[in-house]
């Protein structure tokens, strides 16, 4: 343990976590299993699916760490895009621990068309401001998880799924450190898992893009299904009380944009939709077990909280505030193009923007509609133990023979290019939190930073 009692985990030589207990789930944490219109709901206790879950907030970790005959199993995040599982079925190290892998995740390329703007959200038709509503210092918004099958398949069971959940929304927290007046923090509520045979997911085969002359895979259609998920919230027909309701896919989003299938999107939300009836809904894509929506929900759920991307002209704001315009090529995170020098920082623009919708929601809104809500605990950087090559087989782990192209090991922009031998080029990926970018260095919130010694 460390000086103040915390506990203290040990990555390796370059990497030791200083564990903490954070709230992230609600004590009356509901999950639900919904098959066709049928839905049946049990009530879990919250503070048992996050009694494992710490986190380091100095260098953007959480994680689940267990520990069972003797063998300690970390799984989570150990910084912004690097990951780590635990290898149960390969042999212990020297000194007789758990085998774990420490890999990096592709971030997203481009938030271009990844937010909608309804009708009553354009300028001339803004919410009022309600000033009689008290503002808390600390806002927690309510948000639940709804699983694909195609996504929850790859987890044992509901357990792991869970705390994979639980993880995911505190490392988004992580990222909402920085916003204040008031400062944004997710409580996850509950989470919904899709059985086969309901009208909520729409999907479609076609051409694979990386290989379309040889194969096949099946896309969601990202706006027929963010429009039947919207709608099923608004009815009833899936029963959520949450202030966002959010859907997790494994497979690729696209749209049929003039007769062709475009995938350029990984989430898509609703601009300022947060608890509005019919707009409380967004979607995004995830590789399970890598936490790699956490970056396109940080974005998404931006937008459902009111912020536009950079440079484009703000709808809400606060007085004074409202022809501030943020140049895009700054790289924040509400940038339309990911990836810039500021990934993991908010403009000025987004922090007024927020604190501007936050001025027009009504006081039910700002209420904890659970009655109570706990912490969860995480801690490691997910990349640590991760190599490069890990990086690039799970990133396309439909290929074989992939290999990292010699030029982009040591890569302070903390990406490097994988190379697929069969088909013939090589395509970025992006280092996840804790992966080495140059010697001395890892990548931390998408920069390459000096590493500390503990």
């Amino acid at each position: 343990r460390g000086m103040n009692g915390e506990k203290l985990l040990h990555i390796n030589e370059k990497l030791t976590l200083r564990l903490e207990k954070v709230s992230v789930l609600a004590k009356n944490f509901v999950v639900s299993s919904f098959h066709g219109a049928k839905q049946v709901d049990k009530v879990v206790d919250g503070r048992e699916v996050e009694k494992n879950i710490y986190h380091d907030q100095s260098e953007m970790a959480a994680v689940s760490v267990t520990e069972k005959d003797g063998n300690v199993e970390v799984s989570g995040s150990l910084g912004p895009t690097l990951r780590i599982v635990p290898l149960p079925l390969m042999g212990r190290s020297a000194d007789g621990y758990m085998a774990h892998k420490v890999f990096k995740i592709e971030e997203p390329k481009e938030f271009k068309t990844d937010y909608i703007v309804p009708t009553e959200r354009n300028d001339w038709r803004r919410p009022p401001i309600r000033p009689q509503v008290r503002i808390p210092s600390v806002f927690e918004v309510e948000v639940s998880f709804i699983f694909a099958e195609d996504h929850h398949k790859h987890f044992r069971n509901e357990q792991q799924l869970l705390v994979y959940a639980a993880l995911s929304v505190q490392m988004v927290n992580l990222r909402y450190g920085d916003t204040s007046f008031p400062r944004i923090h997710f409580v996850l509520v509950g989470v919904t898992i899709l059985e086969k045979r309901n009208s909520i997911p729409q999907t479609i085969e076609a051409a694979d893009d990386l290989r379309p002359n040889t194969h096949k895979k099946l896309y969601m259609l990202s706006s027929n299904t963010l429009r039947n998920l919207a709608k099923a919230v608004e009815t009833g027909h899936i029963k959520v009380v949450a202030d966002l309701v959010v859907l997790i896919t494994s497979l690729d989003l696209a749209d049929v944009e003039n007769g062709k299938l475009s995938n350029s999107v990984l989430g898509v939300a609703y601009l300022g939709g947060l608890c509005t009836i019919h707009m409380r809904v967004a979607q995004s894509e995830d590789i399970p077990h890598t936490h790699s929506m956490v970056s396109t929900l940080v974005h998404e759920l931006g937008h459902s909280l009111g912020m536009v991307h950079d440079g484009e002209r703000p709808v809400y704001s606060t007085p004074g505030n409202e022809r501030q315009v943020c140049s895009a090529s700054d790289g924040f995170t509400m940038a339309p193009v990911a990836h810039g020098p500021r990934n993991g920082q908010w403009s000025r623009c987004s922090l007024d923007q927020v604190r501007g919708f936050v001025r027009t929601l009504q006081k039910a809104c700002l209420d904890l509609l659970s009655l109570r809500h706990y912490t969860i605990n995480m801690t490691v950087l997910p990349g640590e133990k991760m190599t490069k090559l890990q990086l690039c087989q799970r990133t396309f782990k439909d290929f074989t023979q992939v290999s990292v192209h010699p030029q982009s090991r040591n890569s302070q922009k903390c990406s490097i290019y994988c190379c697929l031998k069969s088909y013939g080029k090589c395509l970025p990926a992006h280092l996840t939190d804790g992966m080495e970018c140059a010697p001395g260095f890892y990548c931390v919130k998408h920069r390459c930073t000096r590493k500390s010694k503990r």
